[in-house]
């Protein structure tokens, strides 16, 4: 699994989309190529870690909120990429660099909050885990993305 991650993020940084062409590709709700992969394997990791949650597989847990810390770590390149192919046909408000400093608080936050749930659920309190995990979504994922996103949430428009 960490080599299907590694490589959707990989491709974010430096690949081109299914037409060959490097930086343009279809009109999606996350149209960067580096936003798709992270957003890819955020939800993919966030996923695992509510059904490891309710299964009680607090190994699942541990090692998808490990992935997410190591890519919150990594988020502010992949959304602020040097170079310009990164930063055409983005639909939200990340595409201004102002913005990037405000953005790495959130990077910040969410590589610590995933730490921190990794070592809750060491405790293997399904309660508590789901709590922490809960309030990560609540507080960064939804805020980060009511600040920074034009069309979210897509339903509410």
């Amino acid at each position: 699994m960490l080599v299907v991650t590694s490589d959707g993020i990989t491709f974010g940084w430096n690949s081109r989309n299914a037409y060959g062409e490097v930086g343009k590709t279809a009109s999606t709700m996350h149209d960067s190529v580096s936003t798709r992969g992270a957003m890819k394997a955020i939800g993919s990791s966030t996923s695992k870690i509510l059904e490891g949650i309710m299964n009680g597989n607090f190994d699942v847990v541990v090692n998808e909120s490990d992935k997410l810390a190591r890519i919150s770590s990594n988020m502010v390149k992949m959304f602020f990429p040097d170079y310009r192919w990164g930063q055409e046909g983005r639909k939200f408000k990340m595409a201004d660099k102002s913005m990037k400093a405000e953005f790495e608080k959130y990077a910040k936050a969410m590589a610590e909050a995933t730490r921190n749930l990794a070592d809750i659920s060491k405790k293997r309190d399904i309660v508590e885990t789901y709590e922490i995990f809960d309030s990560m979504l609540r507080k960064l994922c939804f805020e980060c993305h009511k600040a920074y996103r034009t069309d979210w949430p897509a339903w509410s428009k």
